[in-house]
């Protein structure tokens, strides 16, 4: 390993909503250390707006391509990313010859992991969202050598699961750290309350399919309310959510109190859920966002789960859950009474959720955390 400066890798190869996650702990980082983004040559230009907002000048940033072969079929196929697989394959050399630690924000390290050949690069798992469903608590996490966790009930879960790896470093949300140097913006020239609707994409959970287009009508044929239809960004991407955009109406987009919004920088940064008078939603854990400033939630079940005493439902203790958009006028009417009852459900969860500390912010205390567990080893 190369001695002084320690040399981090950042894999970006994800959708957009991932880059929250990390690139204020590689801005930090690169203050001190080699920092690299390894990313592939279409990746977003929120990439490059990130880094300069966040003084990240030092941070190398590596757009590597896939085999050509697979570029060829990737274009055939539409696809805006490559395959992860092919692409660490490619690049798998460089990976494990000229790193101290490879960051991941998901879980395609097993490339990596298997051809190691000694402890370096020691592999560190970051989350892309505070843990929510049951895809937050994945055996996968006990490959890596160190894990970032957002606060005292990620790290509670994990360990009642089995799952908290040799190294935990509880460090609190960089995403944060990001988001509060943009100032709040605003998308209705009118005074009424917002709602923001987010579905998930996971077709078991979300409520999309059996309510999504009957929200859009009822909102739609009411004077009360603006909406905001965000959902997870996935929702309406061909690859994952596989839904297309032709099933929603024009008249909605055309809509002077509704706005569309599948899958722009605003659906990921928090313009949403920091607007926002009321969270509209299903199964996503973006409600956790939403919530730091508590306020009114309604989640809808459709499917009638039986949530009480799920884990992966953990978020519907955050207001009234509803079986469909039938339901919906009276939670509305209802709001503001049921939100004194939430309100302190909320706060708590939030303490719970996302470690903070005076003095440092989540990005600082990440990189902090990830020098001191290279410097031990």
């Amino acid at each position: 390993m190369v001695t002084g400066k320690k040399r981090i890798g950042f894999l970006y190869l994800d959708e957009i909503h991932h880059l929250y996650h990390f690139i204020s702990v590689a801005a930090e980082l690169s203050k001190t250390e080699h920092v690299e983004i390894l990313t592939h040559p279409r990746c977003h230009d929120l990439l490059f707006e990130s880094i300069e907002k966040l003084g990240g000048k030092n941070i190398i940033v590596r757009r590597l391509e896939t085999k050509r072969f697979r570029r060829f079929t990737d274009k055939l196929k539409n696809r805006d990313l490559p395959r992860k697989g092919f692409w660490i394959k490619k690049h798998k050399k460089y990976l494990l010859e000229n790193f101290d630690a490879l960051v991941f924000t998901d879980y395609f390290h097993h490339y990596i992991l298997n051809s190691r050949k000694g402890e370096y690069p020691k592999l560190i798992k970051s989350g892309h969202g505070p843990p929510g469903r049951a895809y937050s608590y994945n055996k996968d996490l006990l490959d890596f050598d160190a894990q970032y966790l957002v606060g005292q009930f990620n790290y509670d879960q994990f360990e009642e699961m089995n799952l908290l790896g040799p190294h935990p470093m509880t460090v609190g949300y960089p995403k944060t750290d990001v988001v509060e140097k943009d100032a709040k913006k605003k998308f209705f020239k009118n005074q009424k309350p917002s709602v923001v609707y987010n579905p998930h994409f996971d077709p078991e959970y979300t409520s999309w399919d059996k309510e999504g287009l009957k929200v859009l009508e009822y909102f739609y044929n009411q004077d009360k309310y603006n909406l905001i239809f965000a959902p997870h960004l996935n929702l309406f991407q061909q690859l994952k959510g596989k839904r297309n955009k032709s099933e929603i109406p024009q008249k909605f987009f055309e809509a002077d109190n509704i706005l569309i919004d599948l899958g722009s920088v605003n659906s990921v940064n928090m313009a949403y859920t920091r607007y926002a008078d009321i969270y509209l939603g299903d199964v996503s854990s973006q409600v956790y966002e939403f919530i730091i400033e508590p306020r009114p939630c309604i989640f809808l079940n459709p499917e009638n789960f039986d949530y009480k005493n799920d884990i992966s439902f953990r978020f519907w203790k955050l207001g009234e859950v509803i079986s469909g958009t039938e339901e919906l006028d009276k939670a509305l009417d209802h709001i503001q009474y049921n939100f004194e009852a939430f309100k302190p459900i909320q706060q708590k969860m939030t303490a719970e959720n996302f470690y903070t500390e005076e003095g440092s912010t989540a990005s600082e205390r990440s990189a902090t955390a990830l020098l001191d567990f290279l410097n031990q080893e």
